[in-house]
């Protein structure tokens, strides 16, 4: 069975009674009386009667239902507020919650940061600290050689000497003789710019106050290293006529020219070359050393000074050599920057200060 709204049911109520009340009535009426102008103000007093009745009732019932309807609008209102209200504290503690949230965030990332400093820093005190060992162990060992070396030496050169002041006096001309001694005193010079080389080297000094003839500096490195050098690489130097020397560490450049020659060297597979260029500028010299070995991929270049870094393969490089060249020449105050393309090469550019 159907259900009929509210609205519906009243009209239909209305309705019902209205009929039923001006039938009945008006019967009831014309029954007793019989006179028709009465009976025409009977009437008349009824239809107003039955509009005083259903106004009033009218009135009782919307009295009622707007009650009802103005105290659930009230109670809908004070429900909103109270809603808003909640809506507004929970915002608040969202807000709150952010916040402390944000806050967290910021000392975790400062704290993330810090252990990124202090790891990069123990990286970099355990690469100064292998380096020092290792540093310390060549002093040892270049200095035991030095000495085992130069006693040997000076018998060689005393009987070189000694045969040349013989073949003097006796007035002993032969060329195959002055040659024998020629080949014999460029071999001691050789040897002897050997040990200068790796004395200079193995300084321990700490200091930066010695006077460095960079010059001299790489000349004494590519002797050290001449064997490491592969038949097929050319060296070509091209100097500066009048390059000064500058304020620094001997030992610490030395080691800087050596790591940087050895990574050229080892970089060419085969053949090829490496040039070595100074420049004097105003306020500094600047060294390139250029090879066309097989060069550095692009996203690695930025990495190469990283402590512990290597693009060779496992056992022939421990990834410090670049990192601490970069670091020598931090502390000589000066710039080391790198330029590459696989395949064709690597330049390596030192800029030093002259004061």
């Amino acid at each position: 069975m159907p259900k009929f709204k509210f609205e519906y049911k009243i009209t239909l109520a209305y309705l019902l009674i209205g009929s039923l009340w001006i039938i009945f009535s008006d019967k009831f009426l014309i029954t007793i009386i019989d006179d028709i102008d009465f009976l025409t103000d009977v009437q008349t007093y009824k239809g107003w009667f039955y509009v005083l009745i259903t106004a009033l009732l009218f009135f009782l019932f919307l009295k009622r239902h707007l009650k009802d309807l103005r105290t659930t609008k009230k109670e809908l209102e004070n429900h909103k507020n109270n809603l808003q209200n909640l809506v507004l504290e929970k915002t608040k503690d969202l807000d709150a919650a952010f916040e402390q949230l944000e806050k967290k965030n910021k000392e975790i990332n400062l704290k993330n940061q810090e252990l990124e400093k202090t790891l990069t820093e123990l990286k970099e005190a355990e690469s100064h600290l292998l380096q020092a060992e290792k540093m310390a162990s060549i002093g040892i060992l270049t200095a035991g050689i030095a000495h085992e070396i130069n006693n040997p030496l000076n018998y060689i050169l005393g009987g070189l000497t000694g045969l040349q002041q013989y073949f003097e006096e006796e007035k002993i001309e032969n060329e195959k003789v002055t040659l024998f001694t020629g080949s014999i005193e460029t071999g001691i010079e050789r040897v002897n710019a050997i040990v200068s080389g790796l004395n200079k080297l193995s300084r321990n000094k700490e200091a930066f106050d010695e006077e460095c003839d960079v010059h001299d500096i790489i000349d004494n490195c590519l002797n050290i290293i001449g064997n490491r050098l592969k038949n097929g690489i050319s060296v070509s130097r091209h100097f500066a006529k009048d390059l000064p020397v500058v304020k620094g560490n001997v030992g610490q450049l030395h080691q800087v020219f050596l790591n940087i020659l050895v990574n050229a060297s080892q970089a060419i597979p085969d053949k090829g070359k490496i040039e070595i260029t100074t420049k004097n500028e105003k306020d500094a010299i600047f060294i390139e050393v250029k090879d066309n070995g097989c060069g550095i991929e692009q996203g690695d270049l930025k990495k190469v000074t990283d402590p512990f870094f290597t693009t060779k393969e496992p056992g022939e490089g421990t990834g410090l050599g670049l990192a601490i060249t970069y670091n020598i020449i931090e502390e000589h105050k000066g710039r080391l920057e790198f330029e590459s393309e696989v395949d064709k090469g690597t330049t390596v550019r030192i800029e030093l200060p002259k004061s």
